[in-house]
């Protein structure tokens, strides 16, 4: 019994082997979301100009008009901000949800304390909440990101709007708008993360695909049509908030409902979700295989 013991107690990992592993993550993270970020940018550029905009213009309309009057590198203005806000934002929700995720699973036993395969229940807990708490860290980026595209003209780049957010709305000007940032970001990473997760074992018991290209794509088409139907109206709130058209997420939904009807919560949807497959099809091929390669086991 003692042998087993202190073969057992050789086998598990201890707190300096394990946290460079762990913090090995954010790196891999950040590298794919610099892909998926740069190759869907123009998507997000459009859907928020759409959503800006209070007219009956649609995401092909508001594509024609931008390119004709600004040309195609308007569709990359404010894609530093994002960038960065990703590199923040996705490696903070990412590490935060496995977690959470992995420490409620373990307080519960739920999937016999195992994470990845505990309930779906836990997963979305864990992924609102890490949606959340990242999105609160990373606001200043993403309001940087959201004038730049609405109002671009009047700043030469990200640091001169940063500089003259400061200088006119002071330190506290860069979490404008955070209430509805930070409920859009846990809507979306309720379904974007636990849907993803969820998905992936799904995916893998019922067709008995490996863990590779086609169970993370299934996974990830999924996950983006779910994200992106339970966070287009917190994203249109959020949107028009941090733009100054309105002063808080309440006054928005309501304006917006009684202006232009329900159905303007949903607008931008298919943009929304048009971006979403896409960024999370490059980010989740590309992070599950750089975490493959370094550490020798996925998501």
């Amino acid at each position: 019994m003692v042998g087993d013991a202190a073969a057992e107690a050789d086998a598990r990992p201890t707190v300096t082997q394990a946290a460079p592993q762990r913090w090995l993550r954010i790196p891999l993270i950040q590298a794919a979301a610099l892909v998926s970020e740069s190759a869907t940018f123009p998507i997000d550029a459009v859907k928020t100009r759409t959503q800006f905009a209070q007219s009956g213009i649609g995401f092909g309309g508001m594509l024609a008009h931008t390119t004709k009057t600004e040309g195609w590198r308007a569709l990359y203005r404010g894609l530093q901000p994002a960038v960065a806000r990703h590199w923040v934002y996705t490696a903070s929700r990412i590490c935060l949800y496995e977690d959470i995720r992995d420490a409620l699973a373990a307080s519960s036993g739920g999937g016999g304390g195992d994470g990845k395969t505990t309930g779906f229940g836990i997963k979305l807990v864990a992924g609102f909440t890490a949606g959340g708490v990242a999105q609160l860290i990373a606001s200043p980026a993403d309001l940087i990101k959201v004038r730049l595209q609405t109002g671009g003209a009047k700043y030469s780049g990200a640091l001169d709007a940063g500089r003259t957010i400061y200088r006119h709305e002071g330190v506290a000007g860069f979490w404008h708008g955070w209430r509805p940032n930070v409920t859009r970001a846990a809507l979306v990473n309720l379904g974007e993360l636990a849907t993803y997760d969820q998905a992936k074992r799904t995916v893998i018991n019922l067709t008995g695909y490996s863990d590779g290209l086609a169970t993370h794509t299934l996974s990830a088409l999924f996950s983006g049509f779910f994200a992106a139907l339970c966070s287009t109206p917190a994203d249109v709130c959020k949107t028009r908030v941090m733009a100054g058209v309105y002063p808080t997420m309440v006054t928005c939904l309501v304006g917006t409902v009684r202006k232009e009807g329900p159905r303007a919560l949903w607008k931008g949807f298919l943009p929304n979700w048009l971006r979403l497959g896409p960024w999370q099809f490059c980010f989740w091929i590309t992070y599950e295989e750089l975490r493959f390669r370094t550490t020798g086991e996925g998501f």
